[in-house]
């Protein structure tokens, strides 16, 4: 039976609370420097705060108490794997490998084979500690991230479900419920499991959350959503020039272009050098019918990104509006180069190349024609039927 200085600091360990945890098991080996409850309970608090050291020296302790404790022997393996033993990495497999490991043998290997980007080992190793701890949260919690990573976002929202239900307070199992969702393209679901993780949410983790809450509303199509989301985060951060650029977003999905005009010109003040926001002002300043000052702006943007497809297509095609069509193929060469599968940049040159290069201008509709989505293909369509091909 564990002695009461180490139920205390299990007691302690269990609810966060670190230092307090190995106070108590201090003070129960001074009592007893052999009590391998409390060197155990040393062991895993340092673990838990990332102490290499501390926690390697309290597990040689508890090794020369009790030599063939496994647990001990798994977390020992661990440390010294992480630190570039491959033979302590071989003594963990084995030890996780045996008909009577248990959890921590099992989860110490998944762990340093998640870290080592062995998705496919760790996977197989979390899913036995499951065979001796189904209800693990930890464990569903990291068979999430890797099925998640494995492109696999099904899997991932079971894992989660489980994890969160088993850690009703915290946030990050909610977070990472909503990015599986989100990647199901369940997105009322993942506004869900986002609103709900940021209640619970504290510090960075909470900016986190409201900035993926802010993707996921603008995703959806909820421009209020995401204005809310973006004032918060503005609150948090007031002098973030992001922040305030996320804010014209929602204002502009909102249709409110003269406000979002008025945004965007003032996150261009604060930085001077964002081409983002001078082709955001852009586009406030094309929708409300103000060319001369967009065609500036969008000069200036592609100036600084000359092979970002954004504001490339978006002065194409104002040069195409007033007849510009001459500048289109030079303009576009460098984006189609960097983005040689980008649809709408190869519908851009087949009709900037229409009046003067029939044969150019047909090979770059088929490459839309065949890259590009339904609108896009459509327009390319229609410009291969005017070319006879």
């Amino acid at each position: 039976m564990a002695s009461t200085h180490a139920q205390e600091g299990g007691r302690f360990l269990q609810t966060g609370q670190t230092q307090d945890a190995v106070k108590s098991f201090q003070k129960g080996l001074s009592i007893d420097p052999n009590d391998v409850d409390c060197l155990l309970g040393l062991v895993r608090v340092h673990l838990s705060t990332g102490a290499a050291a501390d926690a390697e020296a309290a597990v040689l302790r508890l090794l020369k108490a009790k030599p063939d404790h496994t647990e001990g022997q798994a977390h020992l393996a661990m440390l010294r794997a992480q630190a570039g033993n491959p033979e302590a990495l071989e003594s963990l497999k084995a030890l996780a490998a045996a008909p009577t490991a248990g959890y921590f043998e099992r989860f110490n290997l998944g762990s340093l084979l998640f870290e080592r980007g062995d998705l496919a080992g760790a996977r197989a190793a979390f899913e036995s500690v499951l065979q001796v701890s189904p209800g693990s949260t930890h464990v569903h919690f990291e068979l999430g991230r890797i099925r998640l990573q494995q492109n696999e976002p099904d899997g991932a929202v079971s894992h989660f479900l489980r994890a969160a239900e088993g850690a009703p307070q915290e946030a990050m199992p909610l977070l990472m419920l909503s990015r599986a969702h989100a990647a199901c393209g369940q997105l009322g679901l993942a506004i869900q499991a986002a609103t709900q993780a940021l209640e619970k949410a504290r510090g960075g983790l909470h900016r986190a959350v409201l900035e993926d809450l802010f993707k996921l509303y603008l995703s959806a199509g909820s421009s209020e959503g995401a204005k809310r989301a973006a004032l918060e985060l503005r609150k948090l951060d007031p002098s973030s020039t992001t922040y305030l650029y996320l804010h014209g977003l929602a204002t502009m999905s909102a249709g409110a272009f003269a406000e979002a005009k008025d945004v965007f010109a003032e996150v261009l003040r604060q930085a001077p050098g964002s081409w983002q926001a001078q082709h955001a002002l852009a586009q406030m300043h094309l929708a409300l019918g103000e060319r001369a000052e967009a065609v500036t702006l969008l000069e200036a943007a592609v100036a600084t990104v000359p092979t970002d497809p954004g504001p490339t297509n978006d002065l194409a095609v104002v040069l195409m509006q007033d007849n510009g069509h001459a500048r289109v193929a030079a303009l576009l060469a460098p984006v189609l180069g960097a983005h040689p599968n980008d649809a709408g940049t190869h519908l851009n040159m087949a009709l900037g190349t229409f009046p003067s290069d029939k044969e150019l201008s047909a090979r770059h509709a088929k490459q839309a024609l065949a890259l590009g989505a339904e609108d896009v293909r459509a327009q390319a369509e229609q410009l291969l039927k005017q070319l006879g091909a």
